[in-house]
């Protein structure tokens, strides 16, 4: 599950990828863990979490799912 957002004229960014069982590993890439937290308990859900909300936090959040079935 991919997390990103778009602040006031600028361009959307990636802040977490998730993977499911995974929960303690996500990839905040540049972003800080203090800052966001994520969660994915299963293959089709997860949640994102912004701490300690600012002004500079207003914007725009997405969040991606990407589901293959063989």
């Amino acid at each position: 599950m991919y997390w990103y957002r778009q602040l006031p004229g600028e361009t959307m960014e990636l802040i977490v990828f998730t993977t499911q069982g995974n929960k303690d590993n996500h990839d905040f890439g540049e972003f800080r863990k203090d800052k966001f937290s994520a969660t994915k308990p299963d293959a089709e859900s997860g949640t994102f979490t912004v701490k300690d909300l600012q002004p500079g936090d207003k914007g725009l959040y997405f969040c991606a799912l990407y589901s293959y079935h063989i």
